[in-house]
C-alpha cells in the first residue's frame, strides 16, 4: 500500500467503527503500521469522524515523533506504539469505547467466552488492564500483560483494545469482543451462573 492508501484505509475503519456505534464522534482511535519504514499511521486528536480525511492522519515514527501532518496525534499514541511492539506480527491496533465492553471495563470484570462468537478473537476471557489515566505513558504499560496472551483487552473505567494483521481484523475483533459483552451482559442479568466451559472453545479452535 502507499502512504495515501494507508491513511485512506485508517479513515475508513475508524468511520466504520463510528457508523457501528462503537465509538462516537471523537472519541477511539485507530492505526496502521508500516513495518519496513517503521512508521505508524494514527488518527489525530480531537477531531470527530465527520471531520476525518487522509490528510489529517498523522505519521510518527516508533519514538512517537511526528513525521508528517500538522495535527497532534491520538493521546493514545504510546498506547498503539506499544501494542506494535509487543505483538510484532500487528499491523493494525483499533481502541473504542464500545459500550458493552466498557461496562466490563468499568467494572473491572473479564468478558467471559459465552458463546461461538468468541472464537474470532480467540476464544478466550478478555482481561483487564490495571487503571491509567487515559493519554499517559503508565496506560501505555498496562496493556503488556494482560495482552501477552491475547489480541485484546479491557481497559479500566476507558475501553477496549484490539491488534489484527490489518486494521479492519482488529476493528473485526472488536465488534465480536462487543457482541459477546452483550450477550453476557444480559446472561448475568438474567442470573445465569453457569457459562460454556473453555474447554469446548479450545477443542473448537483446535478442530
Amino acid at each position: 500500500m502507499t502512504k495515501f492508501e494507508i491513511k485512506q484505509e485508517v479513515v475508513k475503519i475508524a468511520k466504520k467503527a463510528d457508523e457501528m456505534e462503537l465509538c462516537r464522534h471523537k472519541s477511539g482511535n485507530f492505526s496502521m503500521i508500516d513495518r519496513k519504514e517503521g512508521l505508524i499511521y494514527i488518527t489525530p486528536s480531537g477531531i470527530s469522524r465527520e471531520d476525518l480525511t487522509p490528510e489529517k492522519i498523522i505519521v510518527v515514527d516508533l519514538d512517537g515523533n511526528i513525521v508528517e501532518g500538522t495535527l497532534h496525534p491520538s493521546i493514545e499514541t504510546s498506547m498503539h506504539i506499544t501494542a506494535y511492539k509487543i505483538k510484532p506480527e500487528a499491523r493494525g491496533v483499533a481502541h473504542t469505547h464500545s459500550r458493552y465492553s466498557t461496562i466490563f471495563a468499568c467494572m473491572g470484570k473479564e468478558i467471559l467466552p459465552v458463546s461461538a462468537e468468541a472464537i474470532l478473537y480467540g476464544g478466550k476471557p478478555v482481561k483487564v488492564a490495571e487503571f491509567a489515566p487515559p493519554g499517559s505513558k503508565e496506560l501505555a504499560r498496562t496493556i503488556i500483560e494482560p495482552m501477552k496472551d491475547s489480541d485484546v483487552c479491557l481497559l479500566k473505567y476507558h475501553g477496549v483494545i484490539a491488534v489484527g494483521e490489518d486494521l479492519e481484523k482488529a476493528l473485526i475483533k472488536l465488534i465480536y469482543v462487543e457482541e459477546v459483552a452483550f450477550l453476557y451482559y444480559h446472561m448475568l442479568t438474567l442470573g445465569q451462573k453457569e457459562f460454556m466451559p473453555l474447554e469446548i472453545f479450545n477443542a473448537m479452535l483446535n478442530g
